[in-house]
């Protein structure tokens, strides 16, 4: 509005959400009273902007100087979010919760990283298979699965010794949920708790989603909609005396996913821990040998 004025286009400058500030691009992205919730629930970027700044500018090379944790992404993201949300609302189109807009800047910033994963890469060794974990380790693999056309999710679980022998296995549905990595990240929050219920205290946790992996490789989950469970994994493991998240092929999940499409027909959890269904003996057996 201040731009507007300035040429001569309108004659008043006073932002149309909070109606007592001349609106420039550092009030309508930041200091608006109206989207400071925004702001407000990000509590990292107070460590960011320790003083007001002067400027739009002048707020964006304070997040620029910063190069780990994926802060200035994050802002720039959301920083877009409400600049298009604000046009959106200047015409009378609809508009998205300011309370969503967090979340949804990290699901974006999620899809970005999503794709870097997608590039093109060397094609994999035409066999590869499970590795057993040290001795004194067990390895528990885990994966979800999307069962659409039933408005439901599963998920599954395989723990495994150092010699591929099968400790335990479960299979369960759940609720569908908005992304995929959040269903897989439910899938690892399953995978921890299943470890501590079978009472073991050095274990790998493998699984085929990468994002998911990273996010556990780096402490925290502030950047998705579904940070929460991540936070909740993180704090199961600390339990174990020793614990790693590792990421591995798609090819090298395959008993976590079949135990997974096995929650279609579930109504509830199911654990195995002294024999495994038919159609999933021989999938370990293979994949082990």
């Amino acid at each position: 509005m201040a731009n507007l004025r300035q040429r001569q286009i309108t004659e008043s400058a006073v932002c149309a959400l909070c109606k007592t500030h001349e609106e420039d691009t550092l009030h309508a992205i930041w200091s608006c009273g109206e989207i400071a919730c925004v702001w407000n629930s990000l509590t990292w970027f107070h460590h960011v902007v320790t003083s007001p700044p002067s400027d739009f500018t002048n707020l964006l090379s304070s997040f620029l100087q910063v190069h780990d944790e994926y802060y200035a992404e994050i802002f720039s993201i959301t920083a877009w979010l409400l600049w298009n949300r604000r046009n959106a609302q200047h015409f009378g189109r609809p508009v998205h919760p300011l309370g969503q807009l967090c979340s949804m800047a990290g699901d974006l910033m999620q899809e970005y990283l999503d794709a870097q994963e997608l590039a093109p890469t060397p094609p994999p060794p035409v066999m590869q298979q499970w590795r057993p974990p040290e001795p004194e380790h067990v390895k528990l693999n885990f994966d979800a699965a999307v069962f659409n056309a039933l408005n439901k999710a599963g998920i599954g679980v395989i723990a495994r010794d150092w010699n591929g022998a099968v400790i335990g296995a479960m299979s369960m549905p759940i609720s569908l949920s908005q992304t995929v990595n959040e269903m897989e990240a439910m899938a690892c929050r399953k995978a921890v708790q299943f470890a501590k219920d079978l009472g073991l205290q050095k274990v790998v946790i493998e699984g085929d989603s990468l994002v998911v992996i990273n996010a556990l490789s780096q402490g925290h989950g502030c950047l998705s909609s579904y940070g929460n469970v991540i936070d909740d994994i993180l704090v199961l493991a600390d339990d174990f005396q020793w614990c790693e998240f590792h990421h591995v092929k798609r090819i090298c999940n395959v008993v976590a996913d079949m135990l997974a499409k096995k929650a279609k027909d579930l109504l509830g959890v199911r654990v195995w821990l002294d024999d495994l269904p038919e159609d999933i003996q021989p999938l370990v057996f293979f994949y082990v040998h």
